[in-house]
This record gives structure tokens, C-alpha cells and sequence, in this order.
């Protein structure tokens, strides 16, 4: 019979609190081992330790949040077991707790190493949540007798780490409060004059992240996703064969700011570190020397000018939070809370957002309960509205503006009326069942393998969904354009439209970084619209990402240095000719940024109608004949091998030279 007078036992909320602030704090320690690991490969250790400050302080915060939350809902379980008249008191409910913690650590991490790519269900988690739950309290419940005991003894012995900890955050708070951003505006100069006698044209860069010229009507796509460019292209200078320098954000602009190639800037990840010599070797540096007043309005915070190392270069430069619209409170990079966690801290703590970061708990569990959202958070409107206001202003001329846009960057929400426009579907069109498939994708990425067959479908429906999203980065192109042409500034100002990188959805890739470097993923657009051009022009000349500064220092003219290793385009935008040579892309993710050798990663080379794609930690090599089999389905490595060792002979020089 399970009546018993009730244990006179128990334990307080201090007490309580006590347990919950060490377990939060033995999570974030162990989450910061696993963290270093990576952060060592772009960072200092000086670097690392203002983000342990800072998710110290934050995670002490929700320690104390949850523990507020949570009490009064043992308390009220103990008052039904009360009335139950079972003896089930605090103590057995936060023993049951801790049972459910290490049980569910348990089950989720033999689930990681025996069965990785095994997707589980809703359905099935549910299940897997119940027994783990289930198990607990029955665990609880036999050990009913001792757990008063035990959570004493328990008590005692956590209570030193109790006190490391609580110091670690006393010396965390007033290193958190130093390294806070007061400034939440954008850094800008003040002037009072608009013209500086120089006849050079304005720059006006504008870059839409993961747009594919692949999926480009201009670029002969079969859907019509880019109406407008391709008219305003007929009296531009369209070239058809530009490849990126890497795969993602922050590596690719880095190339595009410097004219240097990935394993010269050494920008290798995301989080990255500043390119090498980037406060005087860069696009915008030379421009600024030379008279010009540059302008940054970038979305993306992973290539802010201060993650480049370039906001010495500009005199207007607002920051990437300021041109998004959050529409939820832990959206991914333009939720409320990590838009006010990037406005505090900027960039003057690196992993700002560790709480948030997408493998981290916080993450997981506040995406279950966190507002959905169906419409995308970053609008370009937004960032073209802010450099038209500042244009309004009269800003001193010739000005360079790099615009760096979000869409159609994933997730892929469009508003009305480009909802709907390529796919009458309503399945996942919000963020939370897009993240869920992104996800899901990984899997198969980082494994080389191809999707299944039941997921090419949906990854064919998201598809249709990108292109509605470039169909409405179109739009706002083109009522871009029109305000320049209302404004009369087109007819002094250069204005060039490219992108960073592009966007994968076949060959088990899905979206972009990672190992693979097919076409999708690295070619990408480059339209360059001279003041009163009125002919069109393509140039089918197999060209560089890291080509673009070059070309636009040539066109104001002004000297190319000799760091760059791009060249300069404007002699075949003038009819003359432009010697061959070998065109490089690579994902270096694998490495450490500085000071160590390139082991692994990926490199692509194109030489003509060849291309090569090397996998250097699996000593394996892809080759393709893109005249013949554009979309890269039939490797000839091993029926050209002549081409194929050439082609690996050009990475490897440069490999060991650099």
C-alpha cells in the first residue's frame, strides 16, 4: 500500500537553486571544452575568454530564471501527491529530475555514435522522451526512502564547485560590462561639403547572398526569376562564366574585398578570422586613400566590415541588425534576442551568441516554444532604404557603396506576391520546417552521400520555394534601380550586381559550405553597368571572383597593386584580349586560419572546359568537362587521368607554396 506519512525531510529553494546553478554551469564547462575545439581554428584564447565571460553571466540568468520557474511546480506536485497521500516530497522530484537528465544525456548520445543517420520522427522522439521521463520517476519513486539522504550528501559535496562558479561569474560581470557596445548606432563621419572636385563615377557594389547564377533566367534558367535584371542587363556587361572563390559568406567576401584568394587571406571560417593585412590591403582601403567616401550596409553579420577588419576603411557603416525586421524572439541570426545580443556586444566578443548557437541546448529547446515566422526577417528594402536616405544627404562624391543583401540566403520566405509564385504548395513555408530539413540534409552533406530518395522531392519543393525568393530580390532590385535613375545619380556611378556564393540543391548537397564545390554552389553572377552604357555585352571568358576589385580600380582608374591576385576585366569589357588561366574555389573549414599548413578541405580548379574537384583529406579527385556535362554528373577522373594530374598539380604547387 502506497501510504505513508509525508518525510518531514525536504529541501529549500536555496537548496534547489544550488543544484540547478551547478548542473547548468557542469553543462557550460563541458560545453566550452567542445567549443575551444573549434574556436582554436580561427581565435586566440584571448579571444575565447570575454565569450565564457559572457555566456557565464547569461547562463547564471537563465539558471536563476528556471529555477523560479520550476519551483512552485514541484511545490504544486508535491501538494498533489499530498492529497494523494503518497510520500513523494521535493527531493524525490528533483532526484527524478537528475535521473532525467543523465538518462536523456545518455540515450542522445548513444543515438550519435551507433545510429547517426537514422532520422527520427516526432512520433518516435515522443516516444523516446516518454520512456526516458517514465524511467525516471519509477527510479524516483523505488529510491524514495534514501533520496532525502542522497540529495543532502549531494548537496554538500557540490557545495566547492558551487563557489568556483560563483566566483567565475563575479569575475565574468565586470569584463562583460567593458567589452559592451554603448554605440548602437553606425560608426559615420560628419561632413558638411558633397563634392570633392575628383570627376571619378560613385561604386555602387551590390552582392545578394547565395544568389545562383544557376538559377538565374539572365544565366538561361527555365524559370523566370529574373525579369528585371535581364533587361537592365541588355545595356550592361554580363559575365556568364565568374566562379566564387569559396562556398560561404565569409570566406567568399573576403576574396571579394582583398582580391585574394582564400588560402592567401586565410579567412577559413565562419566565424573567421580578420584577413591578413586587411586594414591596408583591401578594395576599400585603396578607395579611401585615393578620395573616396565608402559606405558599408551589410545584413549579414558574418561579414560585417569589423569581421573583415576593414571598418577603418569606411565612414558609414551601420550595423547588420539595423536592416532586419525580427519576427520571432530566437529566430536564427535575426531573432530579438541575438539582434540585441549583436547589438550590445557587436563585434567585440566573438561568440556573442553561444547560447544560441544551433548546437547548443538553449538552442533546441527554445525552438520548440519560440514564435514561428512565414515571412523573411532581413528584407532588402531594408538596407537600400537606409543608403537612400544617406544618398538624400548628399554624402561627399565619388562615394563606393557595397550593399550586401541576405535573401535569398536560406530559409527561403518570401512575402506575397512571390509566395506562391513557382509552387502552389503550403508545406514548409516557415522557418521552423525549412531549419528542420536543413538539418536533416546535413546528414547526407558532410557524409558525401546522396539524398534519399523520398527526400529529393521536398528538397525540389524548397528549391521552387528559392526561386520565389530570387524572383523578390528582383523586384527590389528593380525598384532600387529606379530610385537611383530618379535621383539622377546613375549617370556618374558604376553599378555592379554579383553575389558571394551560390546555392545547392542536387548532389546530396543541400544549401551551401561544407565540402562540396559544384557549379550551383560557386557559380555566381557578375553584371557591370557603366554610366550611359546603352550596349550589352557577355563575356563567356572563364573568370574569378577575386578578378572584381581589380576590375573596378581599373574602371575609376587607379593603379592594381600587386598584392591582389585577381586581374582586371576591362580589357575584355573593351574588346581586347585576356590570356587563359587556371581559376581556383576552396573550403579550407578543416584548418586552423594562421600559422599551420593546409591538410585538408576542399579545392576546385577550372582550366577551359575542365574542372577538378580535389578532397584533400580523402585523397580523392572528381573531374568534369562542363561543355558536355554542365550539370557535373559524370566524374572523368578515372577515363582522363592526364587532365586529372595536371589539374592536381595546380593545386598542389600552390598548396605548398602557400
Amino acid at each position: 500500500m502506497l501510504l505513508h506519512k509525508r518525510s518531514k525531510k525536504g529541501i529549500s529553494f536555496s537548496q534547489f537553486f544550488k543544484i540547478t546553478f551547478v548542473v547548468f554551469f557542469l553543462y557550460l564547462l563541458g560545453d566550452a571544452f567542445y567549443r575551444w575545439d573549434g574556436f582554436r581554428y580561427y581565435g586566440t584564447f584571448s579571444e575565447f575568454i570575454p565569450a565564457v565571460a559572457l555566456a557565464s553571466v547569461l547562463w547564471t540568468i537563465l539558471a536563476v530564471i528556471t529555477s523560479i520557474l520550476i519551483w512552485p511546480l514541484i511545490k504544486f506536485c508535491v501538494r498533489v501527491c499530498r492529497l494523494l497521500h503518497l510520500n513523494l516530497g521535493e527531493s524525490q522530484f528533483l532526484f527524478s529530475g537528475l535521473i532525467f537528465i543523465i538518462a536523456g544525456a545518455i540515450v542522445w548520445r548513444l543515438k550519435k555514435v551507433f545510429y547517426p543517420d537514422i532520422h527520427t520522427t516526432v512520433e518516435t522522439k515522443f516516444i523516446v522522451l516518454l520512456a526516458v521521463l517514465l524511467f525516471s520517476f519509477l527510479t524516483a519513486f523505488l529510491l524514495r526512502h534514501r533520496t532525502d539522504s542522497l540529495m543532502g550528501s549531494l548537496n554538500k559535496r557540490i557545495t566547492p564547485l558551487l563557489w568556483v562558479f560563483i566566483v567565475l561569474v563575479f569575475i565574468s560581470l565586470p569584463l562583460v560590462v567593458y567589452k559592451m557596445r554603448w554605440d548602437y548606432g553606425p560608426f559615420a563621419k560628419t561632413w558638411t561639403d558633397s563634392t570633392s572636385g575628383d570627376d571619378r563615377p560613385n561604386i555602387i557594389l551590390v552582392t545578394f547572398d547565395a544568389l545562383s547564377a544557376r538559377k538565374m533566367s539572365l544565366y538561361g534558367y527555365h524559370r523566370k526569376t529574373t525579369p528585371f535584371i535581364d533587361e537592365w542587363s541588355k545595356k550592361a556587361t554580363v559575365f556568364t562564366r565568374v566562379e566564387a572563390a569559396s562556398n560561404f559568406t565569409t570566406s567568399a567576401t573576403a576574396s571579394l574585398m582583398t582580391g585574394k584568394r582564400v588560402w592567401t587571406h586565410r579567412v577559413f571560417h565562419l566565424e573567421g578570422s580578420k584577413p591578413i593585412n586587411s586594414e591596408t590591403e583591401s578594395l576599400p582601403a585603396l578607395l579611401k586613400k585615393n578620395g573616396y567616401f565608402n559606405m558599408a550596409f551589410v545584413v549579414n553579420p558574418h561579414t560585417s566590415v569589423e569581421v573583415l577588419g576593414m571598418s577603418d576603411s569606411f565612414d558609414i557603416a551601420p550595423l547588420a541588425s539595423e536592416f532586419s525586421i525580427p519576427r520571432s524572439l530566437f529566430g536564427w541570426k535575426f531573432g530579438t534576442v541575438e539582434s540585441s545580443l549583436y547589438r550590445l556586444f557587436g563585434d567585440k566578443i566573438r561568440l556573442h551568441n553561444w547560447l544560441l548557437q544551433r548546437d547548443f541546448i538553449l538552442h533546441r529547446m527554445l525552438n520548440i516554444i519560440s514564435r514561428n515566422f512565414s515571412v523573411t526577417e532581413a528584407p532588402p528594402e531594408e538596407a537600400f532604404r537606409r543608403f537612400l536616405n544617406i544618398l538624400d544627404k548628399n554624402p561627399p562624391q565619388p562615394f563606393f557603396a557595397w550593399i550586401h543583401l541576405f535573401p535569398p540566403h536560406d530559409p527561403y520566405l518570401p512575402p506575397r506576391p512571390y509566395k506562391g509564385y513557382f509552387s502552389d504548395s503550403s508545406e514548409l513555408r516557415d522557418y521552423k520546417s525549412q531549419e528542420a530539413i536543413r538539418m536533416e540534409a546535413f546528414k547526407y552533406t558532410f557524409q558525401y552521400k546522396p539524398f534519399p530518395e523520398k527526400m529529393q522531392p521536398v528538397v525540389n519543393l524548397l528549391r521552387a520555394y528559392y526561386d520565389e525568393f530570387v524572383r523578390y530580390c528582383d523586384s527590389t532590385f528593380a525598384d532600387f534601380i529606379g530610385e537611383l535613375e530618379r535621383r539622377g545619380v546613375t549617370d556618374n556611378t558604376i553599378i555592379i550586381l554579383s553575389s558571394d556564393h551560390g546555392e545547392s540543391f542536387e548532389h546530396g548537397y543541400f544549401t551551401h559550405g561544407g565540402p562540396f564545390l559544384y557549379e550551383e554552389v560557386t557559380h555566381i553572377p557578375l553584371i557591370i553597368k557603366e554610366p550611359n552604357q546603352e550596349k550589352g555585352v557577355f563575356i563567356n571568358n572563364l573568370v574569378e571572383q577575386i578578378d572584381i576589385p581589380a576590375t573596378i580600380l581599373n574602371l575609376v582608374n587607379l593603379q592594381v597593386p600587386s598584392w591582389m591576385e585577381g586581374r582586371s576585366l576591362v580589357p575584355i569589357m573593351r574588346g581586347e584580349g585576356l590570356s587563359q588561366r587556371a581559376v581556383f574555389s576552396m573550403n579550407f573549414e578543416e584548418n586552423q586560419s594562421k600559422g599551420h599548413q593546409i591538410r585538408s578541405g576542399s579545392i576546385a580548379v577550372w582550366e577551359g572546359d575542365y574542372k577538378l574537384i580535389n578532397y584533400l583529406k580523402k585523397k580523392k579527385s572528381v573531374l568534369f568537362n562542363l561543355r558536355i556535362d554542365p550539370e557535373e554528373s559524370n566524374d572523368l577522373s578515372s577515363k582522363e587521368p592526364e587532365i586529372e594530374n595536371r589539374l592536381r598539380s595546380l593545386i598542389g604547387e600552390r598548396i605548398k607554396g602557400g
